[in-house]
C-alpha cells in the first residue's frame, strides 16, 4: 500500500523537490495508512511524527503533504470497497 499511496502522490507533487528524505516520506506514508485502517491507536503516533517533521522542515509544508496522503487513503479506500 505505501508504494502505491507514493506513487499516487508523486502525480500529485514533484518528491525530488521536496525536502523530506525517501525514507521520511515512506514513513509518513505508512503511518498515514495504518493512522487511516485503525485511527484510534494509531492517530498519536502519525500526529507526534507529524510534529517532528514540521520542527525540521515547516508546519506549512508537512500539513499539505499530509493532507494529499489522507486524500489518497481516502481513495484506496473507497477502492477497496
Amino acid at each position: 500500500m505505501v508504494h502505491d499511496s507514493l506513487a499516487r502522490l508523486a502525480k500529485r507533487l514533484d518528491l525530488k523537490s521536496l525536502p523530506l528524505s525517501e525514507e521520511e516520506l515512506k514513513t509518513l506514508a505508512r503511518r498515514s495508512r495504518e493512522s487511516f485502517r485503525n485511527p484510534a491507536r494509531r492517530r498519536k503516533r502519525l500526529e507526534r511524527y507529524k510534529a517532528h517533521l514540521a520542527k525540521n522542515y515547516g508546519a506549512d509544508l508537512v500539513a499539505s503533504i499530509s493532507s494529499a496522503l489522507e486524500a489518497i487513503n481516502n481513495a484506496i479506500g473507497y477502492e477497496e470497497k
